[in-house]
């Protein structure tokens, strides 16, 4: 059983994955299912992130890169490779911006930031981790032999 648990709209994220229960901002809760890669993206936590995650937050690339593959093959599923490509294209998109926003030899903008002499984690927190993250999980899918090479891996 999994669970969306819907809180205030105080609530400042769009959501917060537990194991089983997800909190969810009501801006979440959209009758036309526009957000669905957000909740897609919480049930994706319930594995990469609460059961398998990161050493330290220098390798928050993990938790997230992991959940955002998983999040963009559920919404795959539900709604086609064009869907999915379009969420790809959009990602990367965040991510060009991103790196153009912190400079190009920024250590935020590597995989693995280097968070020593009293770096803040929050101030590394972007698209970076997410993005090349999923690009690399992608890499290691294709080094793998594929999707269907890989899957019985992130079983």
């Amino acid at each position: 059983r999994y669970d969306l648990l819907i809180l205030p709209p105080s609530f400042p994220y769009g959501g917060m994955e537990n194991p089983c229960l997800t909190f969810v901002t009501p801006t979440l809760i959209a009758g036309d299912r526009s957000l669905t890669n957000v909740v897609a993206h919480e049930i994706a936590h319930s594995w990469s992130g609460n059961l398998v995650t990161n050493r330290t937050w220098e390798c928050f690339w993990m938790n997230e890169g992991f959940t955002v593959f998983v999040e963009r093959k559920i919404h795959q599923r539900m709604y086609g490779d064009q869907e999915q490509g379009l969420q790809c294209e959009s990602g990367w998109g965040g991510l060009c911006n991103c790196v153009a926003s912190y400079g190009p030899d920024h250590s935020f903008t590597a995989l693995t930031p280097h968070l020593e002499d009293g770096a803040d984690p929050d101030d590394a927190f972007s698209r970076v981790p997410y993005e090349k993250g999923f690009a690399f999980v992608c890499h290691l899918e294709q080094l793998a032999g594929g999707a269907e090479a890989f899957a019985p891996f992130l079983k």
